[in-house]
């Protein structure tokens, strides 16, 4: 509860005392703990990951070994279940073929070709088609095996962009945007309602079974009823006026059905600045400060909306281990209110120069002297 209200506090801008924090997987090395790997991320364990996806059990097993190894760090974790399948979950119901790899994430095959034509012809699916049945299955699974003492998240539903481009392939899609629009627009109109009703859907299973729902696949947890959270990375390999036109409307529906958006996305999105200040009830960004430079966004973001951040693809902007990283988005940032800094590289690139992360000084860094 400590940490709920903490975060309640950051959603509405309101922590003046720090910013927010969480210890995730910080490398192989760690002094003052055991590393913890993710299960909804992680390729490595006893089982693979195709295995640990497909059996409800198995993946509720490793869900609940990384909270118990989270529970053992400080900061503002707030353990939850996440019943998600990867990127796979909207695309899927559309029709596209899922491969289901045995070391990572299922991913799916494009299904209209090179005729965007094709699009017209698809259906409008059900909140159970593809593997979202499964996903709601697996949301009733974890809540009867525990009891209902977990809050269950929102599964990966992506973003209308990025299931578009699953769903025509990222080259035809952004073709077509050229030489089809309206096809496209079709597309994401599709796309949209879809995951409206599903998220709908899975809120009102998790919600009429006396558990709290928590309306975001990615860290921090957000209070439900503050919006939604998606995925936004085809955005940007759009320039602004594109993405104005194929993005911007449908981040405004989804905001104006859910009461806001948090978006995330990997990759360099500064020069779409313009175009995300268009975004009518915008909560928060997610994003990795080693692909996104922090000082920018804090710019024009900080004290506006949530900044939750983390290490991503460490190639372009580079640290030297966690604890530079965390010294150097506290030296770049404009305020504590919103900020979140996610202590975390799952969805990294490292190699054997990075050092031991060592906790203390991490926690020295971003607790006050007064709460210790």
């Amino acid at each position: 509860m400590e940490a709920k209200d903490f975060l309640a506090k950051l959603w509405h801008m309101e922590n003046e005392e720090r910013p927010g924090f969480l210890i995730g997987y910080t490398g192989p090395r760690l002094r003052g703990g055991e590393p913890v790997r993710s299960a909804l991320f992680s390729t490595e364990g006893a089982i693979s990951v195709r295995e640990r996806l497909l059996d409800p059990d198995k993946f509720l097993a490793a869900q609940m070994e990384e909270i118990g190894g989270q529970m053992k760090f400080r900061g503002d974790f707030v353990p939850a279940l996440c019943p998600t399948l990867g990127v796979i979950a909207i695309p899927s119901a559309f029709g596209c073929e899922v491969v289901w790899w045995e070391s990572d994430f299922p991913s799916v095959r494009p299904l209209t070709g090179d005729d965007p034509g094709r699009v017209r012809e698809l259906a409008a699916p059900a909140v159970t088609d593809g593997v979202l049945g499964r996903i709601l299955d697996y949301s009733r699974r974890f809540i009867e095996r525990t009891g209902g003492r977990f809050p269950i998240r929102l599964a990966d539903i992506q973003g209308p962009l990025d299931n578009a481009a699953l769903i025509m392939g990222h080259t035809q899609l952004f073709e077509a945007m050229l030489t089809r629009p309206a096809e496209v627009h079709h597309l994401l109109g599709m796309v949209t309602d879809l995951m409206i009703a599903f998220a709908k859907a899975q809120r009102g299973l998790v919600r009429g079974s006396g558990v709290e729902f928590v309306p975001s696949g990615f860290q921090p947890w957000i209070p439900d009823g503050q919006g939604l959270s998606i995925a936004n990375d085809a955005g940007v390999m759009l320039p602004p006026a594109l993405h104005d036109e194929f993005a911007l409307p449908y981040f405004n529906r989804l905001s104006e059905e859910f009461g806001g958006l948090s978006i995330h996305s990997c990759g360099n999105w500064t020069h779409l600045f313009s175009s995300l200040d268009k975004v009518r009830g915008l909560r928060g960004l997610e994003f990795g400060a080693s692909e996104t430079p922090f000082g920018p966004v804090a710019e024009r973001f900080g004290g506006r909306v949530a900044l939750a951040c983390r290490v991503g693809q460490h190639k372009d902007i580079r640290y030297d281990g966690m604890a530079d990283y965390v010294r150097k988005i506290l030296a770049a940032r404009t305020t504590d209110r919103g900020l979140f800094i996610h202590i975390d590289i799952t969805n990294g690139l490292i190699d054997d120069s990075w050092p031991e992360t060592d906790l203390d000084e991490i926690y020295d860094l971003l607790i006050p002297m007064a709460m210790t």
